[in-house]
């Protein structure tokens, strides 16, 4: 018969976690959830916000670089303000050249330049020729004799000269010191309202310039920017020692703040 150690005993050793050491941990646990998701969230509404201003900033971008390129081909001295500061109007140049003979003394539908190389975009509804513009009232004012022609009636394509005719005889001021013609469009106006930048054309030359669009110019209006809260536009005319100089200001609205655009655009003075 086997012998049996009737002393041998069995040790059994059990490890764990008190209640109360359960409890600090989950506590521990909880404080760490809502500091990483309040962390994570304020850091998705840090890139998604950002990504919101970028977006309404870029709106003001775009706005102020399509007004700035126009701008810099405006005629010289054509550039003018109202009163509210927030239009600004302007006679968009599309092609020119040197001329070899413009009617001074007499009135005539005839002008002969050197080849424009405009004949193919040529519009008989709105294209006119231009002549050493020097006086803000005269370019709008629609005066004959004055700086600013009839329309154009024909342009053909030769070479060395062009013949320009006019829809009506036209007599200018005087001659330009470089014999300096432009051809020119109707005027432009950006203008601000209601939360809007709006452009607006095809209205035709007006020699005062009004605070409010007639309702003519609808048919000519297209949206240029939204989210405003408003525009200025100041210009401050050019001198014998610098170019003209057009300030523009864009408010946009991004929620509850507001982002300002400031710009300038320098204006040529060489008429």
């Amino acid at each position: 018969m086997p012998h049996v150690n009737k002393n041998f005993k069995i040790h059994t050793q059990f490890s764990g976690f008190t209640l109360i050491e359960m409890i600090i941990v989950i506590v521990l646990l909880g404080i760490l959830s809502v500091g990483s998701v309040r962390f994570i969230s304020q850091t998705t509404q840090g890139v998604i916000d950002a990504g919101e201003r970028q977006r309404v900033a870029s709106i003001g971008l775009i706005a102020v670089e399509k007004m700035s390129r126009e701008l810099r081909q405006a005629l010289p001295n054509s550039i003018r303000v109202d009163g509210t500061n927030e239009c600004i109007e302007f006679v968009p140049i599309a092609g020119g050249s040197e001329y070899t003979s413009i009617p001074i003394l007499t009135a005539s539908a005839s002008i002969t330049a050197i080849k424009t190389g405009y004949a193919g975009s040529l519009n008989t509804t709105y294209d006119r020729v231009a002549v050493f513009p020097t006086v803000l009232s005269q370019v709008y004012g629609g005066a004959d004799p004055g700086p600013i022609s009839s329309l154009i009636a024909t342009l053909p394509s030769t070479t060395p000269t062009e013949t320009i005719t006019l829809s009506s005889s036209h007599q200018f001021l005087s001659d330009s010191p470089e014999r300096r013609m432009f051809i020119v469009k109707d005027p432009v106006t950006y203008c601000y309202g209601a939360g809007y930048l709006y452009r607006y054309k095809n209205y035709g030359f007006q020699s005062t310039m009004g605070t409010s669009r007639p309702a003519t110019f609808a048919a000519g209006r297209e949206v240029i920017a939204s989210s405003l809260s408003g525009a200025v536009f100041t210009y401050v005319p050019a001198s014998l020692s610098r170019n003209g100089v057009v300030k523009i200001n864009l408010s946009l609205v991004d929620g509850g703040e507001i982002q300002v655009l400031d710009y300038e655009v320098i204006i040529r003075n060489v008429p």
